[in-house]
């Protein structure tokens, strides 16, 4: 992972940071249509999407910020049953939340605090009914 510093001079220079054991590296999202997967995913997180792989015509790759960090692929036949929840850090939860039903998506649960001062998340459903989590750390946006 390059990670881009500016020095106290106003220098910038990119570093090299190795993946950190025991972390999230790579992340695959089953999907009914790949089609509609790019149409929700895309404006709701700005994700865009590659093809990948041998598996290039059911398998996308996702990339955030120009890298590249998941992959969705096409199987209809998913059971939907929860696994692992992946939660996915926002600047605006708003936004995302609006934009989420705008492109047929559903909030499960809004903006909810997390106590502590540890920020806040939201639940949503993608087009297919799989579940999604939102995170963040800013307060929320004023009405």
């Amino acid at each position: 992972m390059d990670t881009t510093t500016t020095g106290t001079t106003g220098t910038t220079g990119t570093t090299t940071q190795p993946p950190r054991p025991r972390t999230v590296t790579w992340w695959e999202l089953p999907v009914d249509d790949l089609d509609r997967a790019q149409a929700f995913y895309g404006p709701v997180l700005g994700w865009t999407f590659s093809p990948f792989g041998d598996e290039a015509g059911d398998y996308l790759g996702v990339s955030s910020g120009g890298e590249l960090v998941g992959a969705v692929f096409r199987a209809p036949d998913a059971p939907r049953e929860v696994g692992v929840r992946v939660y996915v850090l926002v600047d605006d939860l708003e936004a995302v939340l609006a934009a989420t039903v705008e492109h047929g998506g559903t909030v499960k649960v809004p903006r909810s605090e997390v106590g502590g001062d540890m920020g806040w998340w939201a639940e949503v459903l993608d087009p297919d009914g799989r579940w999604l989590g939102l995170c963040t750390d800013d307060a929320p946006s004023a009405a």
